[in-house]
């Protein structure tokens, strides 16, 4: 097996069961949100009101990360969400860390180099960018 028919078939077992896993996480989540009546202790009017701007609404950037495992220890609705929406949102870094070592490997330093390039710019975009930007 030639070395870019490995990296296919490693990027496909990749995209394929980060996506299972994603897309289980949040059907469990939404599951868990339905049988329970509330997510992280925020009843469901409440998450999902978007009609009354004077209504309290919940903001998800204040379900920290951090929380996740918590979240899923409790079975939380919103721990298996946001689990399930980071898995999604590494899955394209995931890809990218393995074709860079593979890029490595093979001593192929132009896509060594570009690749290197879009995975700064995907972390600088993911943790770096969002410090910045302001509600």
């Amino acid at each position: 097996m030639e070395t870019s028919d490995k990296l296919t078939a490693v990027v496909s077992a990749i995209l394929k069961y980060a996506i299972i896993l994603s897309i289980s996480c949040i059907i469990i989540g939404t599951s868990l949100m339905f049988i329970n009546g509330n997510a992280n202790g925020i009843p469901i009017s409440q998450l999902a009101n978007y009609e009354n701007p004077k209504s309290p609404s919940y903001n998800s950037s204040s379900f920290s990360p951090v929380l996740i495992p918590q979240g899923i220890a409790h079975f939380d609705a919103l721990g298996f969400i946001s689990l399930g929406l980071w898995v999604l949102i590494f899955t394209p870094v995931t890809v990218l860390i393995s074709s860079l070592v593979d890029y490595m490997y093979t001593k192929n330093r132009l896509y060594t180099i570009l690749t290197f390039i879009v995975l700064f710019n995907l972390f600088a975009a993911i943790v770096i960018v969002p410090h910045f930007v302001t509600n």
